[in-house]
């Protein structure tokens, strides 16, 4: 918070009002005082060398000119005093002891006439004006300031509190509005708009999730009645072994539709919390899902293969439904990609798993767009509606984990998983 109001709008506007001003003020001021000086020499060269030419008509008629500050001789003559003879012809401003002199130094027919002036009293004279002019920009920069937070007050200050009001309008109560807070101006204009998306996404949301829980109940209803009936069915008279096989095979996949409905549940809800669920390792998740799919695997022309990578004696565990949903899917894009004659791999560590094939690959610049809802490849099946891989990447997300793709042109294809940390 504090990091955040050392950097607030409104403290960025005091301080450029008072740079702004600041460097302007001084560039005015240093561009008059340079301006200032040069025309002050020009026009007291010109004016010192007006006076050396009254000078001589003095002294040619007799009078006694400027002692002690106008000599006349041969350049460099013993006449002058001895801190002004190297000067060249021209306008200097010298320091002689405590006071400020105007030089004129002017030859004309092998004769140097140099002329001082005693300029000491103006010198602080315009010294002064210098500190008023400091004075004056100071007083600008302040000014500045005042009206920067003025500004700041009248301008910035609603804009922090609609920004701050945003930020906290997740902790308020449904369909809140902001807009009564602020005047009809541009600013209540962003807070009208702000409410009406927000509640309207707020509303959406809620609809959902009310949406998706009434699935999650009404689907359990007769979920639970198909398990009793089975039960029923079991016990009411023996059954054939063949039967009884396919009376498992049921009730195991009435149980599986339990728990990838309480895994889509989880997902709407955005928690990741599994404590519900069942675990196993990533090696028994593997090989699950590896005995559901290597029949496919032959049916369709594919040379499939699981390798078991030695790993810790007892390794992690992770919640099942969630391996077997991405395991599934990622085998089931594999099988539907790979093409006929191609190889399935399957590696598995303890906190890892990758299924490669060796299909015509995924070009790089899809990478990341085949995780995105609805996208799907070059040779879509009419049972593939391209959520296969976007939710393999919500249900990593929740929990943590990591999905990438390693693809180099002509393949293979090579999706990874990495669990570790494992979220028990």
């Amino acid at each position: 918070m504090r990091e955040g109001r050392r950097h607030s709008l409104g403290r960025r506007l005091i301080l450029i009002y008072g740079l702004v001003s600041l460097l302007t003020g001084a560039l005015v001021l240093g561009l008059s005082n340079f301006s200032l000086n040069r025309l002050e020499m020009s026009l007291q060269e010109i004016d010192m060398g007006i006076a050396i030419e009254r000078v001589r008509e003095e002294v040619a008629n007799g009078g006694e000119g400027r002692p002690g500050r106008f000599f006349v001789g041969a350049p460099g003559s013993q006449r002058f005093p001895a801190d002004l003879r190297p000067l060249a012809p021209g306008f200097y401003k010298l320091m002689r002891g405590q006071r400020l002199w105007h030089v004129r130094v002017l030859d004309e027919d092998n004769q140097r006439f140099l002329l001082m002036r005693d300029y000491t009293d103006y010198e602080h004279t315009q010294t002064t004006l210098v500190m008023v002019g400091l004075i004056s920009l100071g007083g600008l920069v302040v000014l500045a300031v005042l009206l920067g937070l003025v500004t700041t007050r009248r301008l910035v200050r609603p804009i922090e509190r609609l920004a701050a009001r945003m930020t906290m309008r997740a902790s308020l109560p449904p369909c809140s509005r902001l807009a009564t807070d602020f005047p009809a101006n541009e600013i209540g204009t962003v807070a009208r708009a702000f409410d009406e998306t927000y509640n309207h996404l707020e509303l959406a949301l809620q609809r959902e999730r009310l949406f998706t829980a009434d699935v999650g109940h009404e689907l359990r209803t007769p979920m639970m009645a198909a398990l009793s009936a089975c039960e029923v069915l079991r016990d009411e008279e023996p059954l054939s072994a063949p039967a009884d096989a396919q009376l498992q095979r049921i009730e195991a996949s009435i149980q599986d539709m339990r728990q990838r409905l309480d895994t889509y549940l989880m997902l709407a809800r955005g928690e990741g919390d599994c404590l519900g669920f069942p675990h196993a390792s990533l090696a028994q998740a593997v090989d699950e899902q590896w005995q559901g799919s290597c029949e496919r695997a032959q049916r369709l022309g594919l040379a499939p293969r699981l390798e078991h990578l030695p790993g810790a004696t007892t390794p992690p565990t992770y919640p099942l439904p969630l391996l077997r949903t991405v395991l599934g899917n990622l085998l089931r894009n594999a099988l539907q990609y790979a093409g006929t004659g191609s190889e399935l791999l399957i590696r598995v560590g303890d906190t890892w798993a990758e299924v490669q094939d060796s299909g015509p690959g995924v070009p790089a610049h899809q990478h990341e767009a085949i995780f995105l809802p609805f996208t799907r490849g070059t040779q879509p099946s009419v049972d593939n509606l391209g959520l296969g891989l976007s939710l393999v990447k919500r249900i990593c997300l929740s929990q943590g984990w990591a999905i990438s793709v390693l693809s180099p042109p002509g393949g293979p294809t090579c999706f990874r998983l990495d669990c570790a940390p494992a979220l028990q």
